[in-house]
């Protein structure tokens, strides 16, 4: 069959047309709210200086705007933004502080539900690059004590790796894990441990599984948790072996960065960093990083 020049120029550009189409890039789309990126507000509009380019491109500007970053802290232990009635009743305990990257508001409960009960593993690195700004300004915080110090007239250069021993998180039950098919925490501390490439220990085990914490009395909390905790003692002997060699010149405790997903009333953090202490080799300075602070 002949085709006109004219026929085969009109295939050519319907062709060319069709394989545009396919090859162009789609639209994407926002991992919370799923409004394409070129409908929603522009990210730009959202100042913060720490938002990572992962946070950019998997977050439209509206929901990057919503985030209620915590960054006024009224209580210097469990850095909420107000002040704090459960560290005044208890100002003393076992770990030094606790520092958190968001307010735990209806918006932060909804994108923390996907993830955690629904399984959607994709948040899992966009809420570790949430925790980027909080476990940096707590190291910054650590650099700057150490520095004052210092008894050396020369100040040392201390570096984030020089700041911690090692990272840990808190466990969770077989039972849940296996119903969620991660344990959200341990995710969590992967991700910072990965970024800074600092060591990541398995240094707590959960001895009996509970009823979830979210649905508790503050009383209750304290009660359920305090048995709830055992210590993995070969890991930490091997802990306290390395940070000896590795801190003997500069005199200081193993430095020791729990991290979980929520601190509510800090019963768990202090259940965990009650273990610790009891069978520890050497002296333990404990720091909480979270995700949220309710």
């Amino acid at each position: 069959m002949n085709v006109s020049p004219r026929a085969w120029l009109q295939r050519l550009q319907s062709a060319f047309t069709t394989s545009a189409q396919l090859l162009a890039p789609t639209t994407a789309a926002c991992l919370l709210c799923g409004k394409p990126q070129s409908e929603a507000r522009s990210a730009s509009s959202y100042n913060h200086a720490k938002l990572t380019t992962q946070l950019r491109k998997s977050l439209c500007g509206a929901c990057l705007s919503a985030i209620p970053w915590l960054t006024r802290i009224a209580c210097r232990r469990c850095g909420r933004g107000i002040p704090c009635e459960d560290c005044i009743r208890r100002p003393h305990g076992a770990f030094i502080c606790n520092r958190s990257a968001v307010h735990y508001n209806q918006a932060m409960r909804a994108m923390l539900a996907l993830y955690k009960y629904r399984g959607n593993e994709q948040l899992a690195p966009l809420l570790g690059d949430m925790l980027l700004p909080a476990f940096e300004a707590m190291t910054f915080e650590i650099i700057q004590q150490s520095i004052v110090v210092s008894s050396s007239r020369r100040k040392p250069k201390i570096s984030i790796a020089d700041c911690w021993d090692a990272i840990t998180y808190v466990p969770v039950s077989e039972e849940r894990e296996a119903d969620r098919g991660f344990n959200q925490a341990q995710q969590l501390a992967s991700h910072i441990a990965r970024r800074f490439q600092l060591p990541i220990m398995e240094l707590l085990i959960r001895s009996r599984h509970s009823e979830k914490q979210s649905f508790k009395t503050r009383s209750e909390r304290m009660r359920d948790t305090q048995s709830l905790f055992e210590v993995n003692t070969n890991n930490l002997s091997l802990l306290a072996s390395e940070s000896h060699s590795k801190n003997h010149l500069i005199d200081r405790a193993v430095r020791i960065l729990l991290i979980d997903d929520i601190y509510t009333t800090g019963s768990t953090a202090e259940a965990c960093s009650k273990a610790l202490h009891r069978y520890a080799e050497l002296p333990l300075d404990i720091y909480i990083l979270t995700w949220a602070r309710s």
